[in-house]
């Protein structure tokens, strides 16, 4: 399902229609640039037994050496059935995202989860609630998956961060608490744990672990939330974020405008992909680590001589993909779409929306390749 979104940027008297697709279906089409998309098993050792876990890497195809490593894990479904459909692709779209970074991303489906290894190794009840064994059951599988992957020939085990959304934002906490080496940051995405019919006593449960997996010299953390998450609401982040800070946690905070349909479902939405993203590459720079340069996105626009705000040219390469950008060259303005499920749609979407203004628009930009003809 596909619902078109506008957003529109007002400088100096002209009007700058961006257009993005959100993209609410999971799946996605093949690759169309050169990165380099791997269906994969991680073959890991838990509790003195070898365990198999569904991994996605997605890497620049042309990269040479090593690259930095981004672990990417998801969220909990209370039905198993939906537990056992999800899949590694499904988290493409973000992985993508990554490796246009420079990342070498690895999208791992813990036990229990799509095509991994089972059971799903621990839960909890309101009668027994205790939050701890589940996330550090899940942070002992998340280690030994950055450890089997610090091993590649393309990856520097130096530099690794994780991100997860929801229970996979929890889990990616619990992570940081035992600061593996090259660990160099933490991206929690709406993470926490909701317990059905208990949700008072999981909220306070829920502060608790997080004060808990504080521990002085831990990478960084970058928490987002939407304001409307219906899980985790400002009041409980509020709360999480004080215990955390209380505990000597190194916590940067972004809170989200509200998102539709739904606040807890941020992380592969298009629109507010575009605006974590962007969060996200603020943190990745202060922890020195790759992203896209905003010089070189100067430079661009230097060169192309281009009338519209530096800053929304800039907010392009913030974008999620599939994107693509059109402009007139006699007019020195630009239009574009993101988030599309293709490139094809994302170059056609561009043009055409460009072409409704000016009658020379050529595309300039796929995904993050300038492909401007001469």
């Amino acid at each position: 399902m596909l619902a078109a979104l506008r957003l529109v940027a007002r400088s100096a008297g002209l009007c700058f229609v961006i257009l993005g697709l959100v993209t609410l279906g999971a799946g996605l089409a093949a690759a169309q640039e050169p990165l380099r998309q791997e269906d994969t098993f991680l073959r890991i050792r838990l509790d003195q037994r070898d365990v198999r876990l569904e991994a996605l890497i997605v890497r620049p195809e042309g990269a040479q050496g090593r690259l930095p490593l981004v672990l990417i894990t998801h969220g909990k479904s209370s039905s198993s059935i939906s537990m056992g459909d999800l899949r590694a692709s499904s988290y493409a779209t973000v992985a993508r995202d990554f490796a246009r970074r420079g990342w070498l991303a690895a999208v791992v489906m813990r036990r229990g989860f799509g095509q991994s290894d089972g059971p799903y190794p621990s839960s909890t009840s309101c009668a027994n609630l205790n939050l701890a064994p589940v996330f550090n059951s899940d942070a002992d599988e998340l280690e030994a998956a950055l450890q089997a992957l610090q091993k590649r020939d393309d990856v520097d085990p130096a530099r690794a961060i994780a991100i997860g959304e929801s229970a996979g934002g929890a889990a990616v906490l619990a992570l940081a608490r035992k600061k593996p080496p090259g660990l160099r940051g933490i991206i929690n995405i709406a993470g926490g744990l909701s317990i059905d019919n208990c949700v008072d006593k999981s909220r306070d449960a829920l502060v608790e672990v997080v004060k808990g997996f504080q521990q002085p010299g831990a990478a960084p953390q970058l928490w987002i939330y939407a304001r409307n998450d219906e899980l985790f609401p400002p009041g409980l982040v509020d709360r999480m974020r004080s215990a955390a800070l209380d505990a000597g946690g190194n916590v940067r905070f972004v809170e989200l405008p509200e998102t539709k349909p739904r606040g807890h479902l941020i992380f592969r939405h298009s629109q507010a992909r575009l605006a974590w993203l962007r969060e996200m590459d603020a943190s990745l720079r202060a922890w020195q680590l790759p992203t896209w340069s905003p010089a070189q996105a100067r430079q661009h626009f230097a060169k192309l001589g281009l009338t519209t705000r530096a800053d929304v040219f800039e907010r392009y390469f913030a974008a999620p993909g599939e994107k693509a950008m059109a402009l007139s060259r006699s007019n020195k303005q630009f239009r574009f779409w993101y988030g599309a499920d293709t490139l094809d749609r994302a170059r056609t979407g561009a043009l055409s929306d460009c072409g409704k203004t000016w009658r020379d628009c050529v595309v300039a930009f796929e995904n993050d390749r300038l492909v401007l003809p001469e």
